[in-house]
This record gives C-alpha cells, structure tokens and sequence, in this order.
C-alpha cells in the first residue's frame, strides 16, 4: 500500500533521496523513530510567545527558545474510526529537562486528493498541504489553506490569520544525517517560529524488523 506522501507526490515521489523515500513510506505498521538536535530554535514577539503558553497542553505550541535543543520525532501508522490511515508526527523538545511537544497528525483527503494536517491533541488548527520534490532530492512542504475543527466541521481562517508554514527534509550525505527546517510566517507579525536541526533515525516494520535510515 502507498502511504500518503507516494499518493500527494505521485511518480516525483522517486525523485526524493533514497533515504528520504525511505524515510516516508510510512504505511502499516511502519514506525520510524529518530533523535538529534535543533541548532536554532527561534521566532516571535514578546507577546506572541506569550500567547504560545496557551498551547502547551494541547501540544500545539510553546514559548521557548534556544541554541543546540536535543529533541526526538516520532512517527507511527495508525487508523481512524473510517478505517483510513492516519501518520502521527510526535515531537518532543528538551530545554534543559523542560519538555516540550509539538504534535500532529496527517492523512489522505481522497476528494481533493492532498494531505490534511492536524494540529495538537486534540486537533485544534487544520491546514492543506502542497508538496514537492527539488532537484537535490529535498521534501519541500508548505501549507495551503488553514481552518479550525470544530463538530466535525472545518471554519475556515481568513489568510491574515494564517501561520503559513515551509518545511525542508533533506539527507546530508557527508554527514550521514537527516536535516530538517521549519518557518512559519504570518501576514501581519512575521515570523511566529522557525527551526532548524538534524537527526538520525531508525525505521522499523510490523515484522519487527528494524533499518537504520542513517
């Protein structure tokens, strides 16, 4: 079966690095775990972080920022009550034993064929998702539009409230590392985070087989 990256990229999808291909076919049972460090963790006004703290027992978000952050991604297949396959994307971020987790999950939208995130647990911000493959093999990830989950229903955010994100994984073949880059923006206040690190990783399947993707 296809995960939901093969769906969205289509036959681009064999443009990605061989370790990225690998990396993102997460479908079944496929769990991938990996650690490593953010060099920069940045972003936001005073009081935007201020208003971050509100996120931090959903999950969502949080005000801390800082140099060389040890942090760990985890990545796991489930299914929802539609029998559809769901990716998680745990993350978790440590300030010095201050943990901190920026959560979501991610699936298919059949009917306008693209990938649905959903952030925090329980989702509360919804946003379409556009990828696409560079020629140096790098995911590029961006989002579209954004709305809230609200009764089983998507309200939509007007533009000016978007946190329009871009997302970069690439593989570092010298330093045998993935790395990884996040900026969101948004219209009127700039920059509300951005990060950029690297880490290595293992992929393990339902068989109980494990793979070092570094």
């Amino acid at each position: 079966m296809k995960s939901i990256y093969e769906q969205a990229l289509g036959d681009t999808y064999q443009l990605l690095h061989p370790k990225l291909q690998e990396r993102y076919r997460l479908t079944g049972d496929a769990v991938f775990t990996g650690a490593g460090r953010m060099e920069e963790i940045s972003g936001g006004s005073f009081a935007i972080r201020a208003m971050m703290v509100l996120g931090i027992r959903a999950r969502l978000f949080f005000p801390e920022r800082g140099r060389n952050i040890p942090f760990v991604i985890h990545n796991k297949v489930s299914r929802d009550t539609k029998g559809q396959e769901t990716v998680h994307w745990d993350r978790t971020f440590d300030f010095r034993g201050k943990k901190r987790h920026f959560d979501a999950v991610m699936k298919w939208d059949s009917e306008e064929e693209q990938i649905l995130d959903l952030f925090g647990k329980p989702a509360l911000l919804g946003s379409s998702l556009s990828l696409h493959v560079d020629d140096k093999g790098a995911m590029h990830i961006s989002s579209r539009s954004q709305w809230l989950p609200l009764f089983g229903m998507r309200i939509p955010l007007p533009r000016v409230f978007h946190g329009a994100a871009q997302i970069v994984e690439s593989y570092d073949e010298e330093r045998q590392c993935f790395r990884i880059r996040v900026h969101v923006r948004n219209p009127l206040f700039g920059t509300l985070f951005a990060y950029k690190g690297s880490f290595t990783g293992t992929r393990k399947d339902g068989s109980g087989g494990s793979r070092d993707e570094t």
